[in-house]
């Protein structure tokens, strides 16, 4: 007897749904105070509820990621700021490293050195974030540096914030490096002042790149000017060789922002944190409908996106049906081949009785006949 068995019943695919919002990440470039420019944009998408999934910090754009993702409101931002750091954490040099930089004999400068002393930029970023882990701000923050050692990025997701921020704006050899986990990290402008491929590694779908340059001081009158001036060249190098890559392998919105002034502002220009502000609010005018026609286009192509999937799924699903029921005649046809009686096998008793009794009764026939002749014989 054949065994039955119960056909394969297969797991229904759900389709994939469509998000109700793009991710949205906010990159703050590297550039000092001037990364304060983001503010206007940050105001805006509290404003209209657009919640950002995370946010990159380079550099000067590293703190203020950190006030974002540590809980300070807007204006309490631009207050501490403004109250907390303070202009001669910039002009405090330490001169047994320039002494060690002349070769005097007397002084020292190696990996650890800097021709500022930091000291009191350190103690006030302890004072501002305390014990505050990176892996606990909200939204999601990560904090980019670079390895003295290789000159790679490192991207900071856990790990002491204060400690971190100070990492990613050691100005090196004006700043000394930052020790975290027996690396020695300094700014992360140095390896990339714009770190866009860290959100196209996420998938992040609609990405906010701020970043900013000023005018090269003509005339510098001092170290300082001139070294600042090297800086904004070497950075604008790299990024006009990072951003193109980026934006090409993107898989959905990219909104570059860029943010010049016209003329230089230092690092140690507090003071200038209102003209700053200012810049930020003209940009995002500009930006504006650009960031609202990003979202509509996000929608249309997941819209698209889901189109297509779905035509896919039911041309699949067609063409497993069409196999399973060819496959099903095959089998069909070799069985009959192999047993030729399997027909007359699969015959009721309700119907093979008919054909005993026909035979029965052409027996009878057959006998009565043969009876007949002998008898007459």
């Amino acid at each position: 007897m054949e065994k039955r068995t119960k056909p394969e019943t297969r797991q229904q695919e759900t389709a994939p749904e469509i998000p109700e919002r793009p991710s949205v990440a906010l990159i703050i470039g590297s550039e000092g105070i001037k990364s304060f420019c983001a503010l206007p944009f940050i105001e805006y998408l509290q404003e209209q509820r657009i919640k950002i999934d995370l946010v990159i910090g380079v550099s000067g754009g590293a703190l203020l990621a950190g006030f974002l993702g540590a809980g300070y409101n807007l204006r309490q931002i631009q207050d501490v700021f403004s109250k907390t750091v303070d202009p001669r954490f910039f002009t405090d040099v330490d001169y047994s490293s320039i002494l060690g930089i002349a070769n005097t004999g007397i002084g020292k400068f190696n990996a650890e050195s800097g021709i500022l002393k930091t000291d009191s930029l350190r103690k006030t970023y302890e004072c501002l974030f305390k014990k505050t882990d990176i892996s606990d701000l909200s939204p999601k923050t990560l904090i980019t540096t670079t390895d003295l050692a290789t000159g790679k990025p490192v991207i900071l997701d856990k790990g002491n914030l204060a400690k971190a921020i100070y990492a990613s704006s050691a100005i090196y050899p004006l700043m000394p490096p930052g020790n975290i986990d027996g690396q020695r990290l300094i700014d992360g402008a140095f390896s990339s002042p714009v770190p866009i491929m860290e959100c196209v590694k996420r998938k992040i779908d609609i990405i906010i790149a701020i970043y900013f340059d000023d005018a090269c001081n003509p005339e510098p009158k001092n170290f300082m000017e001139s070294y600042f001036n090297t800086s904004r060249i070497f950075k604008r190098s790299i990024l006009t060789s990072q951003l193109p890559l980026s934006i090409d392998m993107h898989h959905h919105e990219i909104i570059p922002v860029y943010i010049k002034h016209s003329r230089p502002i230092e690092l140690w220009e507090i003071n200038k944190l209102n003209e700053i502000v200012h810049a930020g609010k003209v940009a995002f005018t500009n930006k504006k409908a650009h960031f609202q026609e990003a979202v509509v286009e996000f929608k249309k192509k997941m819209q698209l996106r889901h189109e297509k999937q779905q035509k896919l799924k039911a041309e699949k699903e067609l063409k497993e049906t069409e196999a399973a029921r060819e496959k099903k005649m095959q089998d069909n046809a070799v069985e009959k081949m192999k047993n030729p009686a399997t027909k007359d096998a699969k015959l009721s008793d309700s119907q093979k009785q008919p054909q005993v009794e026909e035979k029965k009764r052409t027996f009878k026939i057959i006998k009565k006949r043969k009876n007949r002749t002998g008898s007459g014989a």
